[in-house]
């Protein structure tokens, strides 16, 4: 062991990575909608389930007006160096392909950013971007993959934007597997997301029902800072690499 220290080791490391958190809503706590209101907005058609979540307490919503959130206020740009992350749980019936229910990030028409169920095809799970990066609108999450025989569950949406490329996850049944991916390359638009969502997209109708909605999260993660540790003569020097 002495003679390595004394030749010298270099390790590095990753440094813990601290995320700003945004919104944070498990809709527990909440004691009925117009409690869940006062976050989320009297004008959505959104209503508290206080006996369905993943677990506990939901959103229930049957398609139509948003919730928007109002729990405090926020403009984000994805910049080098870090991350903005939406995450959201969806509850699907089973029974229907004809939703149009999702989560989305906006600000107006530019940019926005929608991520659910919509009945544009038979594959249920679709993702909408505007205004930024590809600039799909309404384009399956991953193609193939079809909603309409899907078992009945909650399914965990993410996204993730970064200054070069929106990368958007499906976990079905939120087992920690990932069952579909969708990535869109190109720059973001330089206006900021102000707004949060759930409901019908663009405030559309539900022809098939309406959904649940739980856990659903935004935080921006910085680049972890990378730690190197150098050992020469038995003496340990930590360098901080940006």
């Amino acid at each position: 062991m002495k003679k390595l220290l004394a030749m010298g080791i270099a390790l590095a490391f990753s440094h813990p990575v601290f995320a700003t958190l945004i919104v944070n809503e498990d809709f527990e706590g909440y004691a009925d909608t117009t409690a869940m209101q006062a976050n989320w907005g009297g004008t959505g058609l959104g209503t508290l389930d206080n006996g369905f979540g993943n677990p506990g307490q939901s959103a229930a919503h049957p398609g139509g007006a948003v919730n928007s959130w109002q729990g405090s206020a926020f403009s984000l740009t994805p910049a080098a160096g870090a991350e903005i992350v939406l995450t959201a749980d969806i509850y699907d019936d089973g029974t229907s392909a004809n939703e149009r229910m999702t989560v989305g990030l906006r600000n107006g028409a530019t940019p926005l950013f929608e991520m659910g169920h919509y009945n544009l095809t038979t594959e249920q799970y679709h993702v909408r971007v505007l205004n930024m990066y590809g600039g799909e609108n309404w384009v399956p999450l991953s193609p193939g993959l079809n909603g309409a025989g899907q078992p009945a569950g909650w399914n965990r949406f993410q996204a993730t934007f970064t200054a070069t490329s929106l990368t958007v996850t499906i976990d079905l049944g939120a087992d920690g597997s990932i069952d579909g991916t969708f990535v869109s390359a190109g720059a973001p638009s330089a206006s900021p997301f102000v707004d949060l969502r759930f409901g019908g997209p663009s405030n559309l109708s539900s022809a098939g029902g309406g959904a649940s909605f739980d856990n659903i999260s935004l935080e921006v993660i910085p680049e972890p800072a990378t730690l190197s540790l150098l050992a020469l003569g038995g003496v340990a020097v930590l360098r901080r690499r940006r």
